[in-house]
């Protein structure tokens, strides 16, 4: 599992700014590929470099 990005939404019911980070697991083993539906949607979307340096072993 690998970071890939974080982005900012504005989570309903209570209407609060919160930070999501985007955790990706490619099964194909294709670790090129990113899911962009997030990061396409919000305004507010970045890369947090001390995250990304960091990779979980696969499960």
């Amino acid at each position: 599992m690998k970071y890939q990005y974080s982005y900012e939404e504005q989570w309903q019911p209570k209407d609060l700014l919160v930070t999501f980070r985007l955790y990706q697991l490619n099964l194909d083993g294709n670790g090129s590929r990113v899911y962009q539906k997030y990061w396409n949607e919000s305004a507010v979307h970045f890369v947090e470099e001390e995250v990304s340096a960091h990779v979980f072993p696969a499960l």
